[in-house]
């Protein structure tokens, strides 16, 4: 038992010491890392913008923003070339970009090369709001988006009384988004001062009438289902245009009046 408590003290008396000339050693060894650290640091923070390289995505042939638009922005307003690239205000940039009509993201990242990349992407609208001589869109977050002169997004339009009150529709709209029938069926979108959704097709002068919107997508879904059924069978009886209101206010039922 002595023995052992001995070897033990001794182990315990000689592993510090070893402990701390090994700590001591391993600083060492790295003080020389953390001085080239540190001086590869200094050196990426000298480099200066060499480059400006901006991206926007382009999609379904939209383009409300084009790159070389933005590349004269930002040259103009921003100091940046030849400039140390840790110096740069990339957040006053960035802010100044998402100001730019139509730009939805902004992302902004300099290169190893020195080159400062912009990548940008672009609001997507869903539909075209009226209400009273203001004419907008909104995009696919419900945000609204001026008009451009540039481009005509062929979007369902829908005549509100407010942009605010537009929102009312967006599950018809999102509806129609993500379903290539509905978006080519339905041509027009109305809203009443009391809420009430109503909907004209491309075919035939009629008014649908949806009633007062709520939360449930399955509601929305029996009514659309209901019309498509209805319309199966005009179709098979040959005539589209006997009806000027359809009703689906109701659930479960569909009321026509000629």
């Amino acid at each position: 038992m002595s023995n052992r408590n001995t070897i033990s003290e001794r182990g315990t008396g000689q592993v510090p010491g070893w402990s701390r000339k090994k700590a001591l050693l391993t600083l060492l060894l790295l003080v020389p890392a953390v001085l080239v650290f540190t001086a590869a640091d200094r050196s990426a923070e000298a480099i200066p913008c060499r480059a400006l390289e901006i991206e926007v995505d382009q999609i379904d042939g939209m383009y409300f923003v084009d790159a070389p638009t933005l590349h004269a922005f930002v040259t103009e307003r921003f100091n940046l070339i030849d400039q140390p690239i840790a110096t740069l205000p990339l957040g006053a940039l960035h802010d100044a970009i998402m100001a730019q009509h139509g730009v939805a993201e902004c992302k902004i990242e300099p290169t190893l090369g020195g080159a400062l990349r912009i990548t940008v992407g672009q609001q997507r609208p869903i539909a075209r709001i009226w209400s009273g001589d203001t004419v907008q869109y909104m995009d696919d977050q419900g945000r609204s988006l001026p008009l451009s002169p540039r481009y005509t997004a062929d979007v369902p339009i829908v005549h509100a009384p407010d942009f605010a009150s537009a929102a009312a529709a967006r599950p018809l709209i999102d509806h129609m988004d993500k379903t290539p029938f509905w978006n080519d069926f339905i041509d027009q979108i109305e809203l009443d001062t009391d809420g009430a959704i109503s909907f004209r097709p491309r075919i035939a002068d009629v008014r649908v009438e949806l009633g007062i919107p709520d939360t449930s997508a399955s509601r929305l879904d029996d009514q659309l289902e209901r019309l498509f059924t209805f319309y199966k069978e005009l179709i098979q009886r040959g005539d589209l245009r006997q009806y000027r209101t359809i009703s689906l206010q109701y659930d479960g039922q569909l009321v026509a009046a000629k």
